[in-house]
């Protein structure tokens, strides 16, 4: 997302979902993941109050693959390999200046 404008930077996280693939991606060894394990961990956070009940987990792959992803692709933020389904975080220092500014979601323990 270089050279991008703060207001694209914010509109492109603005998202809880998107949010939540980049600061997955970020704690990751390599920046990578599969995209199975990808919507398996994002289907068992601690549900938001706000957002109501919790999402079908067939329901949130289909949003992530067909909407999210695709999106922060466009932006360069992240690769999503179709045919393997390996999905590779590219760090971009105004997002992740941005991301560290918001206070941290909760998120249940790791298995």
């Amino acid at each position: 997302m270089t050279n991008r404008s703060l207001d694209a930077c914010l509109r492109l996280i603005a998202d809880r979902h998107r949010r939540r693939i980049i600061h997955h991606l970020r704690h990751e060894a390599n920046g990578t993941t599969a995209f199975d394990d990808l919507v398996d961990r994002m289907h068992r956070r601690v549900p938001d109050a706000k957002a109501g009940p919790p999402q079908d987990r067939e329901a949130l792959a289909i949003q992530l693959h067909h909407s999210h992803l695709p999106q922060l692709a466009d932006h360069g933020v992240v690769e999503f390999e179709h045919g393997t389904g390996v999905v590779r975080y590219h760090p971009d220092e105004q997002i992740e200046t941005v991301l560290d500014s918001l206070p941290e979601e909760v998120s249940p323990p790791n298995p």
